[in-house]
């Protein structure tokens, strides 16, 4: 299977060697049609999804397997409605494929979505650009015949082997620039005609069909910018919210629902190691252990016995700081003992810094679970402190 992220960054490359050729053409003074403009005015956009598949490279690195696997599915989506989705129709796209095929999508899995749709429409980018390229191409060769070419007959343009099915679009451009033939240009239509009615094809039928292709590039590139500026408005919670059953389920826990992003996130992490344990999904996981009595955080993270802990740190605190303070008590003052109690309190500060310090750099921190009121308190949590003076 194609390295789907390996493939993303080549094609960027191509459509950067492109967007490069536009712009010198445009600093000459050359037009380039509409779809070109489009090209060179939001370049941008790719760029900055470029940077943001950077940033994720690593993690989507790890997740190739599930890249590939939902790809050609994602793509049918996109096809069907010709690379114009809003994210309301991609999210019941995502549901109805749920339904039909009897599946949950996993987070992770969800995860990878946006980045799968940037490489779907880079790709179809690429393959337009390509096609923009041949038809500047056939546009600046029929120029140069007519220009280095005295005296042009159609036998100037088309040769003995020439492929009339794969070069339509050269031929349109020869009806195309005629005018600049001068005297002969009536002679050389007609014999061009003539050629084409030899090989079956109508010269109105295939300018009609070059037109036609024209219109519904220009209408697919449009599609195409439009939605990556959309895609940085798609939002992974909403995505989560709307698809995952997941998700849903934990929503119907109030508190968990309340939640800050940050915790939500430490939630789901730890369901899906859980389930991961379990030899099974986080859906099928979660509603083994959800109970709407309980908030899901006493299943996920259930009490700890930590004073274990807590005694091994104060005899740490403790030895360090009594041998430390003995130690230095001989340097201090006449007597000893005294000495060693007033150097023990300082001395047990400064071990008692360094420890929390050793034990930030070493030991991972966890999110401490915390509600959201960033849009206010509600009612039942509000409360009255009152602060003696």
């Amino acid at each position: 299977m194609t390295n789907m992220i390996k493939k993303f960054f080549n094609e960027f490359n191509d459509i950067t060697d492109y967007y490069n050729f536009l712009v010198n053409k445009t600093k000459n003074h050359e037009y380039v049609e509409i779809t070109n403009e489009w090209i060179i005015d939001n370049y941008y956009l790719l760029v900055e999804h470029k940077n943001n598949i950077l940033n994720q490279k690593k993690e989507l690195q790890k997740e190739m397997k599930i890249i590939n696997d939902n790809y050609y599915f994602l793509k049918n989506i996109v096809n069907n409605k010709n690379y114009n989705i809003s994210f309301k129709y991609f999210v019941e796209e995502l549901k109805k494929y749920q339904k039909t095929n009897r599946i949950v999508f996993t987070y992770q899995e969800l995860s990878t979505f946006f980045s799968i749709l940037i490489f779907i429409y880079t790709e179809r980018l690429n393959e337009l650009c390509r096609e923009e390229y041949h038809k500047l191409v056939d546009k600046e060769e029929v120029s140069n015949i007519i220009k280095n070419h005295e005296k042009i007959t159609l036998e100037t343009f088309i040769s003995d082997n020439f492929d009339i099915n794969s070069n339509s679009h050269f031929i349109f451009e020869v009806n195309n620039q005629l005018y600049r033939i001068g005297s002969n240009s009536n002679e050389v239509f007609k014999d061009l005609n003539e050629y084409l009615k030899d090989n079956n094809i109508s010269l109105k039928e295939l300018i009609n069909e070059e037109y036609q292709r024209k219109v519904e590039n220009n209408i697919l590139i449009s599609n195409i910018f439009n939605d990556f500026k959309e895609f940085f408005e798609f939002s992974i919670e909403d995505l989560y919210e709307k698809v995952s059953k997941t998700e849903r389920l934990l929503l119907t826990d109030t508190i968990y629902k309340n939640m800050t992003i940050e915790s939500k996130i430490s939630y789901r992490k730890k369901l899906v190691k859980l389930a991961k344990k379990n030899k099974s999904n986080e859906y099928e996981y979660l509603e083994k252990i959800f109970s709407p009595e309980e908030h899901i955080g006493f299943k996920l993270f259930p009490t700890k016995n930590n004073m274990p802990k807590v005694i091994t740190y104060i005899t740490i605190l403790f030895l360090i700081t009594s041998a430390l303070a003995f130690f230095f008590s001989s340097f201090f003052i006449k007597y000893r003992i005294i000495g060693f109690l007033i150097l023990w309190i300082p001395i047990s500060q400064l071990i008692n810094q360094i420890m929390n310090e050793l034990l930030i750099s070493f030991v991972p921190t966890k999110v401490m679970p915390k509600l959201d009121y960033s849009k206010g308190i509600p009612k039942e949590s509000k409360t009255m402190v009152v602060i003696p003076t």
